[in-house]
């Protein structure tokens, strides 16, 4: 993939957009929850490894490097990753990481053994998946647990309530696909239903997962598309959301949206970040990336822009090195809604700037992707949400679009 469709499409597809840090203490259960379902949120220690690239790139210590930092992404005669790499870094350690675990009741619980597994994408936490506005229709959470799954959400490294180590050869790409791959083993051998006990009230009964879906939304897809090319084995299905390889990808500047380096944007929520943490400064360009007009509600764009959270100058370039891969032992079915799993789905948002430069209509062809990166797969789809954005989960189609998705994994035996 040539540098400038590889960084343009990693800081302008996922953007780096900060958030609100969760403040998720240990509880038993979310006081707000409906009967139907139980969750808990607490803090997870996971182990990972991972090779790490230390390479060439600015500091990022103000608004100021931030901006020129975007212009040395965007500059043509700026390397590629190979060009700019120094070492490799071994990563080996264990990072706190934000999670949240909500399972069915007893009532509802059809397929609450089926965990699925969300990873959000760049400018935003966990509560991507979890929105508190009208939760009813615009919370995939919800409606994940109400058709009787289990689901676990959780803050990537560097973002919410998870640790937010170095911010160029820590926070990588890399790393945060082992993260997820740990995170998934936990889930099947039973050790996260151990260690969410503590965190739930006695009489809820949780579940053993005897199978995970694995569900991204834009740089979450990408590692879940990742995790399914490298580690097919620990996956039963996926879709991904908000994300297809095209011709289109990239192809709007990484400079269009304002990059502000995130102490210095908002000190009081983002005073815990170090160098080359940087986000996406204006609400203006909030709705420019993730939001469409046709589908807009004014009250989604006020919360999603309260909700953004900073990204690291370390997750793009060398986040060509998970992009893409072909998962050619992955079995299950995959529907391209742009959603990816097992059965594989393609869950796109028709007005999607980043991923497909403003119109995903007829960009991505089921039957290419399976011949070309899912060969094994049970089943590929791709689907198109009409009138949204990248930030599928804040318009008010919302709900229409978890149906479908739902309906995918229903048909594929999810």
């Amino acid at each position: 993939m040539p540098k400038h469709t590889l960084s343009q499409f990693v800081l302008s597809t996922f953007l780096f957009f900060s958030h609100q840090s969760l403040a998720n203490p240990i509880r038993h259960g979310k006081p707000s929850s409906p009967s139907y379902m139980s969750c808990a949120a607490w803090t997870l220690p996971v182990h990972a490894t991972a090779d790490n690239v230390i390479y060439d790139v600015p500091r990022v210590d103000s608004n100021i490097d931030a901006a020129d930092y975007a212009v040395y992404e965007d500059t043509w005669t700026t390397g590629n990753i190979t060009e700019r790499t120094q070492s490799i870094l071994h990563v080996d350690d264990t990072f706190g990481t934000g999670v949240q675990l909500c399972v069915p009741t007893a009532e509802n619980g059809a397929k609450k053994g089926i965990l699925q597994i969300a990873s959000h994408g760049l400018g935003f936490d966990k509560r991507y998946w979890d929105v508190e506005v009208e939760p009813d229709t615009y919370s995939y959470v919800r409606a994940v647990v109400k058709a009787g799954y289990s689901i676990l959400t959780y803050d990537r490294l560097g973002t919410g309530s998870s640790d937010k180590p170095d911010a160029y050869n820590i926070v990588q790409a890399t790393l945060q696909l082992e993260i997820l791959k740990s995170l998934t083993m936990m889930a099947r051998d039973g050790s996260l239903a151990e260690a969410a006990k503590p965190h739930f009230a006695h009489d809820v009964a949780l579940p053993a997962f005897a199978k995970t879906v694995h569900i991204g939304h834009s740089f979450g897809s990408a590692l879940t598309n990742a995790l399914q090319a490298k580690y097919p084995e620990l996956s039963d299905g996926a879709i991904q959301t908000g994300w297809v390889i095209n011709d289109h990808l990239g192809m709007f500047s990484q400079s269009a949206f304002g990059y502000q380096y995130a102490p210095e944007n908002d000190p009081k929520k983002f005073g815990d970040r170090g160098s080359g943490y940087i986000v996406v400064g204006t609400k203006n360009s909030f709705q420019q990336l993730f939001l469409a007009k046709g589908m807009l509600d004014p009250k989604l764009l006020d919360y999603g822009d309260s909700i953004k959270q900073p990204g690291t100058v370390g997750e793009n370039a060398p986040a060509g090195l998970i992009l893409g891969l072909p998962a050619t032992d992955f079995t299950g079915p995959q529907q391209i809604k742009i959603l990816t799993d097992d059965a594989m789905q393609f869950f796109l948002a028709e007005r999607d700037l980043p991923i497909c430069d403003g119109n995903c209509t007829g960009v991505a062809d089921a039957a290419q992707l399976k011949a070309t990166s899912f060969p094994k797969a049970s089943a590929v789809e791709v689907y198109v949400q009409p009138g949204t954005g990248h930030g599928l989960a804040l318009h008010k189609n919302a709900t229409a679009g978890y149906q479908v998705m739902l309906d995918f994994l229903g048909r594929n035996g999810l």
